[in-house]
C-alpha cells in the first residue's frame, strides 16, 4: 500500500479497495448493444441475408436483416443491413413498414454513404402513398390509409431536410390530400405552412392560391358567412402583393371581381330581407351600402329607386 493510502481514512480505505477490485475500464464487459464494428457475426449475418435475397426469398431477408441491425447496431455493416431491410418491404409494398424502416436508417446512420438514397426513396414512398388516397378518393375507393398517417409521411419527409426542395413538395402534397378529402381546416392549416415557411418557393403562389380557392368553395356550398368570404378575399389579395408575376395573379384578380359581386348581392339581399319586414332604417342602410359599392348596373338602380321610394314616405 502506499504511503498517501496510509494516510487516507478507514472508510475511504475500503472504498479504494472495492474500486480497486472492481478492475480496469478494459477488463470490463462493454455495455449492452456495442459491438466491435468489423463483428465477425454480425459479417455473417450479413452474408446470409445477401445469400438469401439473392436466393429469392425476400421474406427471410428481411428478418435476418432486421435480426443484424437489432443485435449489432454499430458494425459497419448495419447500415447497409437496414437500407436493404427498407428497400425489400419497399419492393414488397408494405408502405408504412417500408417509411418506417427508412426512417430508423435516417436518425441512426446519417454519416453513410447511402443516406441521399434514403432520404429520397422514403420521400417516393410518402408520396406514392399520397397519390394513391388522392386518387384513391377522387374514384370513390377508400383508401387503407388515413389522412392522418399520410400526413404524418409527409410531415417526416420535410422535417428530415426541411432547407431541400422536398420539404415544401411534401408539405404541399399534405395540403392535397386534406383538400381532397373536403378537410377544408385541415388542408387550409398545410398550405398555410407553405406560406409561412417556404413563401420563397414555387409552391408558395399556389399554396395561397388555394387557400383563397377553399376559402371561396365554402361559401359556394352553404357557408354563409361573410368572415369566410373575407378570408378568401384576403388570400386573393395577399397573392396579387406578395407574387404579383405569378401565373395566378390573373386568376386571383378574377375572383376577387366575383366576391365583389357577390358581396354587393349580399347587401341588396340584406336590405331586401329589411325592406320586407318593414324595417326601413336598416334597409335604408342596405341600399346605401349598395349605391356605395357599386357605381351603376342593375342592383345599382334597383337600390336607388327602394332608396328613392323610402325617401318618399
Amino acid at each position: 500500500m502506499s504511503n498517501y493510502l496510509r494516510l487516507l481514512p478507514p472508510v475511504l480505505l475500503t472504498l479504494a479497495a472495492l474500486l480497486s477490485s472492481c478492475g480496469s475500464s478494459a477488463d470490463r464487459p462493454a455495455p449492452a448493444g456495442t459491438v466491435n464494428p468489423s463483428d465477425p457475426e454480425a459479417s455473417r449475418l450479413m452474408a446470409e441475408a445477401q445469400s438469401t435475397e439473392a436466393g429469392g426469398k425476400p421474406g427471410k431477408a428481411i428478418k435476418i436483416y432486421a435480426t443484424l441491425v437489432k443485435k449489432y447496431p454499430y458494425s459497419n455493416v448495419a447500415p447497409e443491413a437496414q437500407f436493404r431491410h427498407a428497400t425489400l418491404l419497399d419492393q414488397q409494398g408494405d408502405v408504412l413498414k417500408a417509411f418506417d424502416s427508412y426512417q430508423v436508417f435516417i436518425e441512426r446512420y446519417q454519416h453513410s454513404s447511402l443516406y441521399s438514397q434514403a432520404l429520397n426513396r422514403q420521400a417516393v414512398v410518402a408520396h406514392a402513398a399520397a397519390d394513391g388516397a388522392i386518387k384513391s378518393n377522387f374514384l370513390g375507393i377508400k383508401s387503407r390509409l388515413s389522412g392522418d398517417q399520410i400526413t404524418e409521411m409527409l410531415t417526416k419527409v420535410r422535417d428530415n431536410a426541411p432547407r431541400a426542395a422536398s420539404a415544401p413538395k411534401a408539405q404541399f402534397t399534405a395540403g392535397q390530400v386534406w383538400e381532397n378529402r373536403k378537410k377544408a381546416s385541415s388542408a387550409i392549416a398545410a398550405y398555410q405552412v407553405i406560406v409561412d415557411d417556404y413563401a420563397d418557393t414555387s409552391y408558395g403562389p399556389e399554396a395561397q392560391y388555394r387557400i383563397g380557392v377553399i376559402y371561396l368553395n365554402q361559401t359556394t356550398h352553404g357557408d354563409q358567412n361573410q368572415a369566410t368570404l373575407d378570408q378568401a378575399r384576403h388570400a386573393f389579395e395577399d397573392l396579387i402583393q406578395a407574387y404579383p408575376d405569378s401565373k395566378l395573379t390573373k386568376a386571383s384578380r378574377e375572383h376577387l371581381a366575383e366576391i365583389r359581386t357577390r358581396d354587393i348581392s349580399r347587401s341588396y339581399e340584406i336590405a331586401e330581407f329589411y325592406y320586407r319586414g318593414k324595417n326601413y332604417p336598416s334597409a335604408s342602410f342596405y341600399y346605401q351600402e349598395v349605391l356605395r359599392k357599386v357605381k351603376s348596373g342593375p342592383l345599382h338602380d334597383k337600390a336607388a329607386r327602394r332608396l328613392a321610394e323610402l325617401q318618399g314616405t
